[in-house]
């Protein structure tokens, strides 16, 4: 048995995503195994087991290391567990579970075995959206409450969380609404599902109605802040005024929240206001120090746009343009499109409009996540309008207007309509 270890190698580089084919390589995949395990493992080790010195049979210890990294207590279990760890072997898993009509232990642990490679959760993903579909609430309790999701990263979580809340947009209202009262009290489910997936297309409607759930379940603070906090964007941007004089104050454990949480608080503070005061703007260059604030600007930068806070806009992209474009997330695409539209904004405001157009067209509004897409749309075909404004592009202003027009038919955000008023031309 320990001299079949080709296939373990191969699991190592895949989960590591590291391609072992130079000595560099074995230095970052000695790098990645040893902050991820207590146990570490020799260069030298590495080096004999990828070709690279002449090769001798591996240790036990070494085997156990390396399977360990994987997620399994020794080389023995992963041997045992190997093929409902291989991805195809782990979907074929998930077909035969498709014919059932409940799951057990045995079901249950072969998913916990796939999950040991995290990327496998798409496939576990496309099994409950089938689910979904069938209106299967007892597999979906059962996965929901019993599957170990602790291998999972932030990246998969988002793909996992899109193609659920999809299939779940897909199905009759109150057939989904009755999947969400019942799957809400388990946290993978509600921190996973309605509070990672923000869908701003249906924030007038459906999610609305979701966002009721969450605050009924609430297990934290955190959460009935956040349902606060959409309510009051979904009541501004529709321009419901009779629901926007309530004031929401931080709570006392602000500081342990999530960036993008607490970046939708100062968000929510900008739009209230008449002028960001000193004192406001002073707190919110102090929280970038604390933040990553590619996630904690994500709400800011359209709260300073709405208000044409011009010169915060571009000081914090003067300051914070490197940190700003980060490639190394899921939502890189939908970021990076927020700050290209608040860099249009800024150039366009110093009537830079080449730039401010150069700006527009690095914007992949396609590739933005879907619960943000007609969202951003908003933000991208205002700056649109105002740059051909100021050019005076007839047809482009006419075609940003329509987009305008098609985007807030969608959302139902009116305030769009509104402040494009002043931007058409005749």
């Amino acid at each position: 048995m320990y001299n079949d270890y080709s296939q373990l190698l191969i699991d190592v580089q895949k989960k590591s995503n590291i391609t072992v084919t130079s000595l560099r390589d074995v230095k970052f995949l000695k790098e990645e195994i040893d902050t991820n395990i207590d146990n570490s493992i020799g260069f030298n080790t590495l080096r004999r087991l990828f070709g690279f010195l002449d090769k001798t049979v591996p240790s036990v210890a070494t085997l156990n290391t390396l399977s360990l990294y994987l997620g399994f207590t020794s080389f023995s279990s992963y041997k045992n567990n190997q093929s409902n760890y291989s991805e195809w072997y782990f979907q074929q898993s998930l077909l035969r579970m498709q014919k059932l009509k409940r799951i057990g232990k045995e079901e249950i642990h072969k998913i916990n075995i796939g999950l040991l490679d995290e990327k496998n959760i798409v496939f576990l993903a496309y099994f409950l959206s089938f689910q979904i579909e069938k209106n299967n609430i007892e597999i979906l309790n059962a996965v929901f409450k019993y599957v170990d999701f602790k291998q999972v990263t932030g990246t998969q979580f988002h793909k996992f969380s899109t193609t659920i809340s999809l299939s779940l947009l897909n199905i009759p209202e109150k057939k989904a609404l009755s999947i969400y009262e019942s799957l809400i009290h388990y946290d993978t489910f509600r921190n996973n599902i309605p509070l990672l997936f923000i869908d701003y297309t249906n924030l007038n409607s459906r999610y609305y109605e979701i966002l009721s759930i969450i605050e009924k379940n609430a297990a934290n603070e955190s959460d009935i802040f956040f349902v606060s906090l959409m309510r009051f964007y979904k009541n501004y941007y529709s321009e419901i005024e009779s629901f926007l004089d309530y004031e929401l104050k931080k709570p006392t454990d602000f500081s342990s929240f999530h960036s993008v949480l607490k970046g939708r608080f100062y968000g929510y503070c900008i739009l209230q206001s008449q002028k960001v005061s000193p004192k406001l703007k002073k707190e919110i260059f102090d929280e970038c120090s604390f933040n990553r604030v590619s996630f904690f600007l994500e709400e800011i930068i359209p709260a300073l746009i709405i208000k044409e806070e011009y010169d915060i806009l571009k000081e914090i992209m003067d300051n914070y343009y490197e940190d700003l474009f980060e490639s190394d997330i899921w939502s890189s695409t939908t970021t990076s499109a927020i700050y290209l539209i608040g860099l249009s904004n800024s150039n366009w405001h110093a009537k830079s409009y080449s730039r401010a157009k150069r700006n527009l067209e690095l914007v992949q509004l396609e590739l933005v996540e879907i619960g943000y897409y007609d969202y951003l749309s908003l933000f991208y075909y205002y700056t649109k309008l105002k740059i051909s404004f100021s050019e005076k592009a007839i047809e482009t202003n006419r075609d940003a207007l329509k987009n305008i027009k098609l985007h807030v038919k969608k959302t139902g955000f009116k305030l769009f309509l509104s402040l494009a008023k002043g931007f058409i031309l005749r």
